[in-house]
């Protein structure tokens, strides 16, 4: 992930980079005058400089994402080991009041733009661009169950909902 100041950062040092090349060329060889050792030294001293500042901004913008994820994912990063502990201890314990805690997720997913393909156990008409199918010869149209969600960007698919022409046994 880079930010506007880390492209103007690559055509800033694009623009130090190309004239040293182009000049380098047309010196090596030809009647040109050539350029003193000491300007092509600072240029790429210079160019040296961006690059690293480039490489110091990408890697920060890393880390501000990662920071920004786990600050969304908090109360469910807190709170997940307790959880899994309590059903550990008592394997009766209700899975609906853990479904709260899962709300940071669908936040999350709001945010980046993330849509769900599909609910579980729905019937859908099978799309290839959409489901992933659990046998081959599922075919165009034909009539199955959304297993488990997929996801998608826009008209970008992230990952299909997987399919099959049945529901889990124990699902009426």
């Amino acid at each position: 992930m880079i930010g506007a100041s880390g492209f103007f950062l690559f055509d800033l040092v694009m623009t130090v980079v190309a004239p040293i090349t182009t000049l380098a060329v047309l010196g090596s060889g030809s009647s040109q005058p050539s350029i003193e050792s000491a300007d092509v030294n600072e240029l790429r001293q210079q160019c040296r400089r961006l690059q690293a500042q480039l490489q110091a901004q990408e890697e920060q913008a890393i880390a501000q994402s990662r920071l920004d994820t786990f600050e969304a994912l908090q109360s469910l990063l807190i709170g997940y080991p307790s959880a899994a502990k309590m059903v550990g201890s008592q394997p009766e314990f209700p899975a609906r009041h853990l479904m709260a805690m899962l709300t940071p997720l669908d936040h999350l997913l709001n945010q980046w733009g993330y849509e769900r393909i599909g609910q579980p156990w729905d019937s859908v008409s099978f799309d290839p661009h959409l489901h992933q199918p659990d046998e081959e010869d599922i075919s165009l149209g034909d009539s199955v169950y959304v297993r488990f969600v997929g996801y998608r960007q826009g008209d970008r698919i992230l990952c299909p909902a997987k399919v099959s022409r049945t529901l889990p046994s124990n699902v009426q």
